[in-house]
């Protein structure tokens, strides 16, 4: 369904679009102001790890959201600041998880934890107990993956 208005304000147009993938119950509704439905679909899949790194950022890691900061060159720096170390706590929670070492720091059973509140909880635990820390950006070697075209 497209050209609709959307509320009674009549916020429009805006574009309907029911998603109906094999295997659930239900469709997946979504009101949008992008013109193609395909294209809400695909950044909509993209919203669980959006939502999730700034959940980090503010709530569940950082507390940015907590910052009294307001000038923008200031707040800017921030986020950089910020970003980086992101980078740095999913990079240690990858390590953690390649090594086998996560039941150091966490449950042996189920983990619901996400990289970076991985990579957060190793850091504590190393400064707690005094230890080394890896500080890189770059990832161990992996495995490479074969694809063919056909």
């Amino acid at each position: 369904m497209e050209n609709l208005a959307f509320t009674q304000a009549r916020y429009g147009s805006v574009t309907f679009v029911a998603a109906w993938e094999s295997g659930y119950v239900e469709p997946l509704c979504l009101v949008t102001n992008m013109a193609l439905g395909e294209e809400a679909c695909f950044y909509y899949k993209q919203r669980y790890g959006i939502e999730t790194f700034f959940s980090d950022q503010k709530s569940r890691g950082f507390a940015l959201a907590q910052s009294p900061l307001s000038d923008p060159v200031r707040l800017s720096l921030l986020l950089i600041a910020s970003c980086l170390a992101y980078l740095w706590m999913v990079c240690l929670g990858v390590v953690v998880k390649e090594q086998g070492i996560l039941g150091v720091i966490h449950r042996r059973t189920r983990c619901d934890l996400s990289l970076f509140q991985i990579g957060l909880l190793w850091l504590e635990h190393c400064l707690n107990e005094e230890f080394s820390l890896w500080v890189a950006f770059r990832l161990p070697p992996v495995r490479r993956l074969r694809f063919s075209v056909g």
